[in-house]
């Protein structure tokens, strides 16, 4: 019986691989069926004018895993052992499952449903992949041309060399690096106010890792949670997908809006908030809103997910401490990112937990992934011990200062009474709101044409989102830049 078998002489494959793929995907199909009897060695030979060693090896791979079966002194045949549930082959061949039952693909979870049909995901996705504007006032990017990165590679390469074993062997310590963790609980302290043990620091890979974490230890299906309106959509993502009931607390001048979470019939299980410098509109929670905010999470046994992520960039004197810092009822639980400090591609977070709390989160962490390399972490560790984040970030809230300053006089010159702009007292970014005549998706579209990259605030908004509102990160761009960004949206408002 002659097989429906093509060979490419050509090909850099091997003949005998070229014909096992082709043979093992027949069987597969259902062409070839359970008992089926192949044609010899001898006659696949002659019919694909190849040797016989040539058929031989890839008849005995195909053995070996269990698709053909040799019955001495008769033959080879296709492995009675596969059993198939209907014609799949025949179908096939005649290009119709008619009259055939059809088989359901695997049924998602209600998180991996929730992940699919995503829209905000998709949308994110589509923005990453773009290809990048000249100038773009992008929040997620700092100033990687002022990272150290000679120290750091000098560091790095260090640890790296230190010894094989350790380098190539599995972390020992789920939770991270003891040497990182104590380095990060300083780190904290420094610049947050936030006091805490080596112990209480949890190494994540990334942010999004560190929200999953919390969510998952802390929301069943169908709990409460309670995020900013507008807030980082992520955080409301996540918890939505973990089968939470969601509800967004709209955001003031003085951060999330107390009386709004009050009035909650069901006291939420889980607040997320970012304080220090609200994303997106980059308010700053005021110091009564905090207290308030603690005691009725105290009140309530209800967690505080705080996220902090640029606050060390303070305009004017020393960073507000973060809210944590407060908290004497172990209410918090303090998320914080190196990507502003050091680089994204770190992509390394943690988490300060309260004492209580610390056994739950270290045997979670081991669920989660495998813990970042061992001497990644101690290279980090050394380079804040060695005194370089700090310089560094001295650096940096000097020059975001003058850039910052930058973006706001040209946006008050060259768009006079067209322009609002908050949250300017500290971080990488400030929120404008244009006043033009297009819709939002036609200006950031008319501005990428312009070569100016914009991201507006849309997908922050769970409810209907503010017109024409926009984040603009200087972190990345040097003063000639920003001047001519603002330049090319202030011609865009005249056209």
């Amino acid at each position: 019986m002659p097989l429906n078998v093509k060979l490419n002489r050509r090909s850099k494959v091997d003949l005998s691989d070229q014909l096992y793929h082709s043979l093992k995907q027949l069987i597969l199909d259902g062409a070839l069926t359970a008992g089926e009897k192949l044609p010899s060695s001898r006659e696949l030979s002659t019919q694909l004018r190849v040797s016989r060693p040539t058929v031989a090896v890839c008849l005995e791979q195909l053995e070996h895993e269990g698709y053909v079966e040799l019955k001495h002194g008769s033959g080879t045949y296709v492995s009675s052992k596969i059993k198939r549930s209907g014609s799949d082959g025949a179908a096939r061949k005649n290009g119709s499952s008619a009259g055939k039952k059809q088989h359901s693909s695997p049924i998602l979870s209600h998180y991996g449903k929730f992940v699919q049909q995503s829209q905000i995901v998709q949308k994110q996705a589509r923005l990453m992949q773009a290809e990048e504007p000249k100038i773009a006032f992008y929040c997620w990017r700092p100033a990687l041309d002022q990272f150290p990165h000679k120290e750091w590679a000098r560091i790095l390469g260090r640890h790296a060399r230190i010894s094989v074993s350790e380098v190539l062997d599995a972390p020992s310590d789920q939770s991270g690096e003891a040497a990182l963790r104590k380095a990060i609980a300083a780190l904290v302290f420094r610049f947050r106010g936030v006091k805490c043990t080596a112990e209480q620091v949890i190494i994540v890979s990334g942010l999004s890792q560190a929200i999953d974490l919390v969510a998952r230890l802390h929301l069943d299906a169908g709990a409460h949670a309670a995020v900013e309106e507008p807030g980082y959509h992520h955080a409301r993502l996540v918890f939505a997908a973990a089968g939470a009931k969601v509800h967004c607390v709209q955001v003031d001048a003085e951060g999330l809006n107390i009386t709004a979470l009050l009035k909650e019939k069901t006291p939420p299980k889980l607040v997320y908030v970012t304080p220090s410098h609200q994303f997106p509109s980059g308010q700053t929670m005021s110091l009564a809103r905090r207290l308030e905010l603690l005691s009725w999470a105290h009140k309530n046994s209800t967690l505080i997910l705080e996220d902090d992520y640029d606050s060390e960039y303070q305009k004017v004197g020393k960073p507000i401490p973060a809210l944590m810092s407060l908290d004497k009822n172990q209410s918090v639980v303090y998320a914080g990112t190196l990507n502003q400090l050091m680089f994204p591609a770190l992509g390394l977070a943690y988490l300060v937990v309260p004492p209580g709390l610390v056994r739950a989160y270290q045997q979670a962490r081991a669920f989660a992934s495998a813990p970042l390399p061992p001497h990644l972490q101690n290279a980090i560790a050394q380079f804040i011990d060695d005194g370089h984040l700090d310089r560094h970030i001295k650096r940096l809230r000097s020059l975001y200062d003058e850039r910052r300053q930058i973006l706001t006089n040209e946006l008050e010159n060259k768009l006079p009474n067209q322009v609002t702009v908050t949250g300017a007292e500290s971080g990488v970014f400030v929120l404008a709101r244009i006043k033009t005549k297009v819709s939002t998706a036609e200006f950031v579209r008319r501005a990428r044409q312009a070569g100016v990259g914009l991201t507006d605030t849309s997908i922050f908004y769970a409810g209907k989102p503010r017109k024409n509102e926009y984040i603009l990160g200087f972190g990345s761009l040097n003063g000639s830049q920003i001047k001519e960004g603002v330049k090319r949206l202030a011609m865009l408002l005249k056209s």
